[in-house]
């Protein structure tokens, strides 16, 4: 039996000394290197995943903690076949006390790289105009400051990196070791990582435990060559002095022969193809070419990413580079799958991600030189010291009896009589080398989750011209975001990319806006399930932000049955909404804006609810505002109380006024007739009247009813009162008519004055026409001509209190059955062919006397200046036809004039009239813009004329063109 002594010494009694070792051990802590002896390592060690290797240690010590191994640094160092070591090293991540039989103990230690320790920490955070190489070195840097184990234990080299890596706009980890989101990433770009020495080659076992290195590697030429660079093929053999390999199987499989990728790019409103279909450039089969195999891979893949619209992030543009580039990695991947080989090999150095040129074996002999150049991408290995037999039995049964086995053991199971030995995964080094990716497995699960809306300090909405938005991840931590001075965590505008927004309905230029508020809660969910791709889905009511309150009143559930909108003034009280309400018995609906209390109610009104039900208001419509109001028709205006069931009519129907009109034109004519035939002066309305009934009329049997121009017609059943407690102003450029089928009465406490320019005809057709004045005066004058009053029967001239004076300054002559009598400054002459009889009380004839009378002056009418312009239209044309004349003093406008035609509808004249003689310009044009009003200047003038000159749409005509 071996007795408790130090394990070196007991195998120093059993002949092995530390020269004759295979394997040498050494710890970063010293106690260790003097209790363990390391027997076996079995481990393998890939390109794009890294080192792991299982450690069977003897120790004569059984007390050893277990957690004296984890995160101790290890070098294991194994002799070559040039009596060089080759190192290996790690951290150790577990471990594991076997058998014991009282004077050996079994230790199994579990040695890895130590991006291992990746595995062990998980976050969530943001990076913002990064590249995936910028996002590796502040990770890494990250580690090494905040883990000395890994600062000593790993260092990042880039200098394999050839390629300028794009710049990411937004980039996420969610729920993520750090371990698959950074090999996430450089899947993504066909970046390989490969786990390598600092040495691989030391002088002595005792030589200083260095940390390894991670080296990102983009392109073939990057990967060196084994110092060795040359290993031959030979058989296995116990006298072979020089390692070599002893089996080289290749292995080949059919792989996609095409791929296809497609994205959304957002900025082109297109589903971008890059190249579209690529044929891989390797040859899967013999009988078959690739296109005839059609194994193609099409990819949906997720939408292009979209920088800052102005460039101001920085990041790179989207375009189909990156689609190309996927395109070539994922061919790449397809390529090396569809032939690798398999060597087994006795060569102790030999070291994933190096090559080497394999020589003198039968068949790659033949070959190029370039085809011999072999990249190892996979290494298994195991080897094991030489202890001996009693001892190496003895460790066995301790083996059996803690049953471990391990994973790598069925490579000694096939070659039993090496101690040591190796499976190497080769690619020719001519093939490009990429890491597998998946787009839709290497990446996290995506869902739905909240963010906070962000923006600069002082703004309430912060979008770009798209609508985007900016959110704060709530799961960020400061500490995670230090790297870019706090961006991702600020609870400002750098804590995103601008994330676009869902819309229910989004056109060019139309659509519904909802913009997110800053400090507004958010939903976000992520396009085709890809993280980095974040877009806003909804808001959230939660804890103080209540749902919807209309009108600023009432809560859910009283207000269940409310819905709608409601906007918030911007750092203000005031409010925009759109209401339903959908109570039984009150169904209503309402625009409102809360400035004026501006509301269009519709429906069954009611006053705003604070509770299910609240008081009716009445039915029907109601538009209304505390400010100031104004209706716009520009191609005409119906008011009408005549009834039109269910909406069943059209819109414009004025078929009850237009009859009405009709039957009181028909009243007038007769009545303006019958006025003409008295010689008094017919109604000049009548052409007018029937113009305007022209114009309410169907412009097109396939169309709803128009009007022809731009008219108000106001209507009603039954009465119309038209009120106001100040003055109400009636005004018309053309012509007023006022018809009734009963009265007209005018009624006034104070004068009732009327004024017309040329004349006022009066005529009454039945019951005579009456002049009263209860109070004051009847004054008639006819201040420029002579006046008459004719009567079919008697006239009376009655004073019932006072006198009747009849004066003319030259004569009276008063007629009647062929006698007169005359007054005049001849005297008083009567002529009479009958008798002439005077009966009185007395006779007086006394001397002559002349009666003066006081002269009565009348003022004199003012003259105005009549102006006449005759013009005429192109009738075929279309529009409404107007002139303008404008004065050129002042630049107003004197007078308008619109679609006024003789009965051929061409030829008008334009009679207006003005106190002075005035220069004018009269424009006259077919158009549908709007009246001229105000002032014009001289330079408007001209400019005006220019104007409509050069616009092809109009048919213009100046002062030169019209006789005036």
């Amino acid at each position: 039996m071996i007795t408790h002594v130090h394990i070196h010494t007991v195998l120093e009694q059993a002949g092995l000394s530390p020269q004759k070792r295979a394997l040498h051990i050494q710890f970063s802590q010293p106690a260790l290197n003097a209790d363990v002896f390391l027997q076996r390592i079995d481990g393998e060690h890939q390109l794009n995943d890294g080192l792991h290797a299982e450690l069977i240690c003897l120790s004569t010590n059984a007390q050893i903690p277990l957690k004296q191994f984890i995160g101790a640094q290890v070098a294991v160092d194994q002799v070559t076949d040039q009596g060089q070591l080759f190192r290996s090293s790690g951290i150790i991540t577990a471990a594991a006390q076997g058998q014991s039989d009282g004077s050996l103990t079994l230790y199994k230690l579990t040695l890895e790289d130590s991006t291992a320790l990746w595995h062990k920490r998980r976050n969530s955070r943001v990076f913002m105009n990064k590249s995936v190489r910028e996002v590796s070195e502040i990770l890494f840097k990250e580690w090494q400051n905040k883990s000395p184990l890994f600062a000593a234990s790993l260092t990042l080299d880039l200098t394999g990196l050839t390629q300028e890596l794009d710049v990411r706009p937004f980039i996420m980890q969610s729920n993520e070791t750090d371990y698959d989101f950074l090999t996430r990433l450089w899947r993504s770009e066909g970046i390989n990582w490969l786990i390598d020495e600092a040495q691989l080659q030391v002088l002595y076992s005792s030589s200083p435990i260095q940390a390894q290195k991670l080296r990102l590697i983009d392109d073939n030429s990057q990967y060196s060559a084994l110092n060795r660079r040359s290993i031959r093929f030979h058989r296995s053999s116990a006298t072979e002095q020089l390692d070599s390999i002893t089996q080289l199987i290749a292995q080949r499989s059919l792989q996609p022969t095409a791929v296809h990728l497609q994205r959304w790019q957002s900025d082109s409103l297109s589903q971008e193809e890059g190249a579209g279909s690529v044929q891989s450039k390797h040859q899967h089969s013999h009988n078959q070419d690739n296109a005839s195999l059609s194994l193609e891979q099409a990819w949906q893949i997720s939408p292009a990413w979209m920088q800052d619209l102005n460039g101001e992030d920085q990041a790179t543009a989207s375009s189909n580079n990156q689609l190309d580039k996927l395109n070539q990695n994922l061919s790449h991947y397809h390529d090396l799958q569809s032939k690798y080989f398999s060597a087994h090999s006795t060569v102790r150095d030999a070291q994933a991600g190096y090559w080497f040129e394999l020589n003198e074996h039968p068949e790659i002999d033949q070959h190029s030189a370039a085809d011999k150049e072999f990249l190892i991408t996979g290494k298994q290995f195991y080897n094991q010291n030489n202890l001996p037999k009693d001892l190496n039995q003895q460790i066995n049964q301790l083996l059996s009896q803690s049953h471990w086995h391990s994973h790598f053991s069925f490579q000694q199971a096939q070659h039993p009589d090496e101690r040591q030995g190796n499976t190497l995964t080769l690619q020719r080094r001519n093939i490009r080398t990429v890491p597998e990716y998946h787009p839709l497995q290497h990446r996290p699960a995506a869902h739905p989750q909240r963010a906070l809306v962000v923006g600069p300090a002082g703004e309430s909405i912060h979008v770009d011209e798209w609508g985007r938005i900016k959110v704060r991840f709530l799961f960020t931590r400061s500490d995670d975001h230090q790297h870019d001075g706090g961006a991702g965590s600020n609870d400002n505008d750098t804590d995103s990319a601008w994330v676009d927004v869902l819309t229910p309905w989004a056109g060019e230029g139309y659509g519904a806006r909802f913009l997110p508020r800053i400090n507004e809660i958010v939903v976000i969910d992520f396009f085709d399930g890809n993280i980095d791709r974040p877009f806003v889905v909804g808001r959230l009511h939660e804890a103080e932000r209540s749902p919807t309150q209309f009108d600023q009143q009432g809560q859910l559930p009283d207000t269940k049955k409310l819905s709608g909108i409601r906007s918030q003034e911007i750092e203000g009280s005031g409010f925009n909404q759109l209401r339903f309400d959908d109570t039984p018995k009150q169904i209503s609906a309402q625009l409102q804006s809360s400035h004026g209390a501006t509301q269009l109610n519709l429906g069954n009104l009611s006053h705003p609810k604070a509770s299910a039900e609240s008081d009716g208001r009445g039915e029907g419509f109601e538009l209304r505002t505390d400010q100031w109001g104004a209706v716009r028709a520009g191609e005409g205006l119906l008011i009408s109380t005549h009834p039109q069931a269910q909406a069943e009519g059209n819109h414009l129907d004025a078929s009850e006024a237009k009859s009405q009109i009709e039957s009181s034109l028909k009243n007038t004519q007769a009545l303006s007739e019958v006025a003409k035939n008295q010689q008094t002066d017919p109604l000049e309305v009548l052409d007018n009247l029937k113009n305007f009934l022209e114009q309410i009329e169907q412009q097109d049997e396939n169309k709803a009813a128009a009007f022809k121009q731009a008219l108000m017609i106001l209507s009603a059943p039954n009465s119309i009162a038209l009120s106001s407690q100040q003055d109400v102003h009636l005004s018309a450029d053309g012509q007023i008519s006022h018809s009734a089928g009963e009265s007209i009465n005018l009624s006034t406490q104070q004068s009732l004055i009327a004024h017309a320019s040329q004349k006022l005809s009066l005529f009454a057709a039945q019951d005579g026409a009456r002049l009263y004045a209860g109070k004051g005066k009847v004054g008639i004058q006819a201040q420029g001509d002579g006046a008459d009053l004719i009567a079919r029967k008697g006239v009376q001239i009655i004073s019932t209190e006072d006198r009747i004076e009849v004066k003319a300054s030259k004569k009276i002559i008063l007629v009647a059955g062929g006698s007169q009598i005359e007054i005049s400054g001849s005297g008083v002459l009567p002529t009479t062919a009958g008798k002439f009889e005077v009966k009185a009380g007395q006779h007086l004839f006394l001397q002559p006397q002349n009666v003066v009378e006081p002269k009565k002056s009348l003022p004199q009418m003012a003259t105005l200046f009549s102006n006449q312009i005759n013009y005429q239209w192109n009738s075929s044309s279309a529009g409404e036809k107007e002139i303008f004349v404008i004065d050129q003093t002042d630049g107003k406008l004197l007078k308008t004039n619109k679609s006024i035609l003789n009965e051929q509808h061409q030829l008008s004249t334009f009679r207006f009239y003005t106190p002075q003689s005035t220069d004018f310009i009269a424009l006259s044009f077919n158009s549908l813009r709007t009246h001229l009003s105000g002032a014009v200047s001289d330079e408007q003038i001209d400019y005006l004329l220019e104007e409509i000159e050069e616009d092809q749409e109009d048919e213009v005509s100046t002062h030169e063109d019209i006789e005036s």
